[in-house]
């Protein structure tokens, strides 16, 4: 696929080859070593370089044939570095079986095998558009075509999917020039690695509304309704098509759908969310239920560590599928589940300390409204940025300014209770026997409008915090399973003010023996910015 408006170098496959036989004989060479062979290995994706000619400017609305260029650009690129591992193997085994000659050190270590990376560049133009940030903003998921036809890498025992680091020209906006990866490509290439042990996915591109103060921006930025709730049915689908695919070895995966802002700052939790769930086609399809949620949960079963970070329901802790069959999770040892304080179907498991829940709902989805261009008049958006950039005063870059309302830090019981109960059923010894821990959390902040902190202040209804300061806290809930004679431990962090209903006691008391003496109550611990692991995404 050819666009005009496109510059690109097309990928070889001899060209990543020669790349990696150059790194690892450059590894191979260094003295002293401990290790020989190549283990990491990364393709930089790169995006085509776009044409934006100051006399002929593009048009602000991306064509579907620049997209489709980009795209075929990208899954050739995959194809190129799948084809270069595959002769890098090839080239490892013929040296294996000369091993008795003398040759160089392997090019492959023996122990671990490869761990490549696929990292997704940003995109880029020859002159960047300054009048309209239409082009900043991308929804259209990048995918790999036609990936049965990739070859198969017995080598490789780890891949890690993610964009790649990077720095946005629009100060503030990590999401700035980012090419969403569609999440099925993740699981498409695991079926091609036989050996494969772990799955990393530390960002499947997931990102919400940020509380801009320029309406422009809210307009530029606009997280779009229809195509984020096709990715998330596109990803509980591809789970049910690659599930008799995935290799017996896969054992650990970490799927983290969005990457949180360590301040968190940035989202207006009294604006109403979309419901990604009720939609008439995947009502029949997931018969009701959400997409991620059941796709998260049958990979469960086939693994023994999970790491999830998602907008989830219960039916993640479903006991049974949706035939009524049993679906226990035998291997898994370790799960960790970070949820989203809004539920899929635009529902809250949170409302303001005095109960304030201003949309008990999530609005419906519809063509017309919620896909791009939607109702927006472009021309109208171009002359409100021009009129707030001329009207601004700011000391930072209009990009920077935000106005948040993040009240939300009290549990909605008859929303949490039944996401607390699902999780300690499923965590029963005859559904997880092999179990060793588990835990299920979620961040809450307390940074409100100045409004609603007008309203409560000098009272002592709110998290505590000085004059704007931004206040986060971990609500969840930790267990520890029984450890020989030991009748293993549940930990509650949830506040001195609020416990859930007895049921939901009673069952996480169950998993301890109905000992109370194993049950611990924590309090929260305030902080300002969250802690991130900054190699996450080298």
């Amino acid at each position: 696929m050819v666009s005009q408006n496109t510059l690109a170098t097309p990928p070889s496959k001899e060209a990543i080859l020669n790349s990696l036989l150059e790194n690892v004989r450059a590894y191979n060479a260094r003295e002293p070593r401990l290790y020989v062979g190549m283990r990491e290995c990364n393709l930089d994706a790169e995006m085509p370089l776009l044409l934006n000619p100051r006399d002929a400017p593009l048009a602000c609305v991306e064509s579907s044939s620049d997209f489709e260029a980009i795209n075929a650009h990208f899954s050739a690129q995959v194809h190129a570095f799948f084809h270069a591992l595959h002769d890098l193997e090839d080239l490892a085994d013929k040296q294996s079986s000369s091993s008795g000659l003398g040759l160089e050190p392997d090019l492959i270590r023996q122990d671990d095998g490869l761990r490549p990376s696929i990292r997704v560049t940003n995109q880029s133009f020859d002159i960047y558009p300054d009048s309209c940030l239409h082009r900043v903003f991308h929804t259209r998921r990048l995918t790999v075509q036609n990936p049965d036809s990739l070859p198969l890498l017995h080598r490789v025992t780890q891949l890690r999917v993610f964009p790649a680091p990077g720095y946005a020209s629009e100060p503030g906006m990590s999401f700035a020039h980012m090419r969403p990866v569609s999440p099925r490509v993740p699981l498409e290439l695991a079926t091609r690695l036989p050996h494969l042990c772990e799955l990393d996915c530390p960002w499947l591109w997931e990102r919400f509304p940020v509380a801009f103060s320029s309406q422009a921006l809210r307009r530029f930025a606009r997280v779009w309704e229809g195509p984020w709730r096709d990715a998330r049915a596109d990803f509980g689908r591809c789970v049910r098509q690659v599930m008799p695919l995935l290799p017996p070895s896969l054992a650990k995966a970490r799927i983290w759908f969005w990457k949180p802002n360590p301040w968190e700052d940035e989202a207006d939790q009294a604006a109403q969310m979309p419901d990604l769930v009720g939609a008439p086609s995947l009502t029949s399809e997931f018969e009701d239920m959400d997409p991620v949620s059941l796709g998260l949960r049958d990979l469960a079963s086939r693994l023994e560590e999970l790491d999830i970070r998602a907008l989830i329901t219960p039916d993640l802790f479903r006991s049974h599928d949706t035939t009524g069959h049993a679906l226990p999770w035998p291997h898994m040892r370790h799960l960790r589940v970070e949820f989203h304080p809004c539920a899929p179907d635009g529902s809250w498991y949170f409302s303001g300390p005095r109960g304030e829940d201003p949309h008990a709902t999530g609005f419906a989805i519809t063509r017309q409204e919620h896909y791009p261009p939607g109702q927006e008049d472009a021309d109208e958006t171009h002359a409100l940025w021009e009129r707030e950039e001329d009207e601004y005063t700011g000391e930072d870059d209009i990009c920077l300014e935000r106005q948040p309302d993040m009240f939300r830090t009290r549990p909605i019981a008859e929303r949490i209770n039944p996401l607390l109960l699902a999780f300690a059923s499923s965590l029963q010894r005859q559904r997880t026997p092999s179990l060793q821990d588990a835990e299920l959390f979620t961040w809450l902040t307390w940074q409100p409008s100045e409004e609603r902190a007008q309203e409560y202040e000098g009272s002592g209804d709110a998290p505590p915090s000085g004059d704007n300061e931004t206040v986060m806290f971990r609500w969840g809930v930790r267990y520890d399973a029984p450890k020989g004679d030991e009748k293993g431990k549940v930990t509650w962090q949830i506040g001195e003010d609020w416990r859930p209903e007895n049921e939901v006691i009673r069952a996480f008391e169950d998993l301890v023996g109905g000992d109370e003496e194993n049950v611990e109550w924590e309090a929260f611990e305030f902080v300002g910015e969250r802690e991130q692991d900054p190699t996450i995404f080298i």
